[in-house]
């Protein structure tokens, strides 16, 4: 999601600085998380509610603009009634806070719930901060105030950290900012081009359509991607009751790795997964398919038979094989990567892979189910021996 952090610009904290010095406390607080997964470009710069609460008159000598009161309020409650329609991390009177202040903006263009989470509660303990939301890119209002206004000034790849400027002259390179940065965690810091991107000469920069279509686009993936996760643990989970902690724990070995071991260990646990799935609804038999064996640890060759036996089309099969295949090249992929000292985030990117991977293949799976699974609940034999067994005593 894309998620705006405020700040008050001229905090008396800050000493007079602008910018840096709540920048640089966004960025040791960002470098201080375990674990740190982020990809997303950076824009900063002034929240400009009072430029757009302005009316043009024009005069015989040009014009001139007036600012607004009745327009600036029903901008202000227009932008923050959209700030509480999504994520967001705002005590009940940050419009009281933000009324009348200058506000700098730090927005991440794509960052996780969780990172951006951690971010808000860490800057809690500073002072200037007053409050972060989601930017929601379909709201007019946003777009202009974010999207439209905001400067394009880094990009984030994990702990690398570049600086965007606009490749036309090396004076435009700020090397006394990026040195100052170097003095960071950073693994990095480097210059990238922005080519025109961002500028008047970019097509779909100032286009509000395209963006709202974009953001449109990442809200039904989000429900289709959620919709999957849900089929594939409703479904498999009548006939595989052990699915959900199956994968929970795939899941929260993702989040808690930090060696490149642990990161093994996610593939691994994906690969019993669908193991465990495979043996729930074919069971290893000592009968042969197409002249495969079909017995413990032939989980593909009992998947394409289950395939045959549920009568699914070629192409069913086909998309079986397929899934199998790539997700064997990434465990493989892991493997061999485990044994060339590569650094920790590549092995989480791949890890993370190999868990999208294996949630495909569990969608492929059901998929070749026309009816519902079995019901093949693990019941608590225990109980119900207690229970039979408490029944006998009052009969007596």
């Amino acid at each position: 999601m894309k998620v705006a952090y405020h700040f008050i610009a001229d905090h008396g904290s800050l000493g007079g600085y602008y910018g840096f010095p709540i920048e640089k406390r966004f960025f040791e607080i960002l470098l201080s998380k375990k674990n740190l997964e982020v990809s997303s470009k950076v824009f900063h710069g002034d929240l400009l509610i009072h430029t757009f609460a302005r009316n043009r008159e024009d005069t015989e000598s040009g014009h001139i603009e007036r600012f607004n009161k009745e327009k600036y309020i029903e901008l202000l409650d227009r932008w923050i009634n959209q700030a509480f329609q999504g994520w967001n991390h705002l005590s009940k009177d940050f419009l009281k806070k933000v009324a009348n202040k200058n506000i700098h903006v730090i927005c991440l263009e794509n960052v996780t719930h969780e990172l951006a989470e951690f971010i808000a509660n860490k800057l809690d303990e500073f002072e200037p901060f007053l409050g972060a939301f989601e930017v929601n890119d379909a709201s007019k209002i946003h777009w202009v105030l974010y999207s439209s206004s905001l400067v394009p000034a880094y990009r984030l790849i994990n702990r690398n950290l570049y600086f965007l400027w606009d490749g036309l002259l090396e004076d435009n390179k700020d090397t006394g900012l990026a040195n100052e940065y170097k003095k960071l965690d950073f693994i990095s810091v480097e210059f990238e081009s922005l080519n025109g991107r961002f500028t008047i000469f970019d097509k779909y920069h100032g286009d509000f359509k395209y963006s709202k279509r974009v953001s449109e686009w990442k809200i039904k993936c989000g429900d289709l991607l959620a919709f999957i996760a849900d089929d594939v643990v409703n479904r498999l989970s009548d006939i595989a009751p052990k699915l959900g902690d199956k994968l929970w724990a795939a899941f929260n070995a993702y989040d808690t790795a930090e060696t490149n071991e642990n990161y093994t260990h996610v593939a691994v646990t994906c690969r019993r997964i669908v193991e465990y799935v495979t043996d729930c609804i074919f069971p290893p038999t000592n009968e042969l398919y197409n002249g495969h064996k079909l017995g413990e640890g032939k989980f593909r060759n009992r998947l394409w038979a289950y395939a045959d036996e549920e009568k699914r089309s070629d192409t069913n099969i086909d998309v079986i094989t397929i899934s199998n295949k790539v997700l064997d090249e990434q465990f493989e992929k892991l493997n061999k990567l485990t044994n060339k000292g590569i650094h920790s985030e590549i092995f989480r990117s791949e890890a993370r892979r190999c868990l999208l991977r294996t949630m495909m293949l569990l969608d492929d799976i059901i998929s070749l189910k026309a009816n519902a699974f079995d019901m093949k609940p693990e019941l608590d034999i225990d109980m119900i021996k207690h229970m039979i067994d408490g029944r006998d005593k009052e009969r007596l």
